[in-house]
């Protein structure tokens, strides 16, 4: 996953979060590098990422993945 260097999955999506303000709000993020519908890496960044804001105390109200081609997605989360 070439987007993720060093940081950890959700620390680099953390600094595009709103703060928790009681509205809904959208984070999205792409995700590369699987071959095939479930991978191991993939998603192990979609659990850190879901965890974390979790962790956080958001509440997450809706999850969807939006394929660019066979080995590129789009990962949104609706969070609140």
């Amino acid at each position: 996953m070439t987007i993720f260097s060093n940081a950890s999955h959700y620390e680099k999506v953390k600094p595009g979060l709103v703060q928790r303000d009681g509205h809904k709000h959208l984070i999205a993020f792409k995700l590369s590098g699987f071959t095939f519908f479930f991978d191991k890496d993939t998603n192990q960044v979609i659990e850190e990422v879901m965890s974390g804001l979790q962790y956080d105390g958001y509440e997450i109200l809706d999850t969807d993945i939006t394929y660019q081609n066979a080995y590129k997605c789009i990962m949104t989360i609706t969070y609140q």
